[in-house]
């Protein structure tokens, strides 16, 4: 992640804007009045496409889930088919 950039400073009120090298970018919004401890608020951009990106992403891991647990069950039962059960 790349350093934050101080848009507006006051006292006690001010943000940072974080921008990532695949384009998604966040603003850090911090009002030291209302608390203290962290931002307030946290605006997040994507950029145009990462949705698609992302539930290709995703429908991938579940692939490789499922095609894991496949090979297990598979597994198990060419154990089973000799006489000895195991799962490990």
């Amino acid at each position: 992640m790349n350093q934050g950039l101080l848009l507006s400073n006051t006292r006690r009120k001010f943000e940072y804007v974080y921008k990532d090298d695949d384009g998604f970018e966040s603003i850090w919004k911090y009002d030291l009045d209302k608390y203290k401890n962290g931002p307030i608020s946290v605006e997040n951009k994507y950029p145009i496409g990462y949705a698609n990106e992302l539930k290709v992403k995703n429908k991938h891991s579940k692939l490789v889930k499922n095609l894991s647990a496949k090979l297990r069950t598979n597994k198990a039962k060419k154990y089973e088919n000799n006489g000895v059960i195991k799962y490990w």
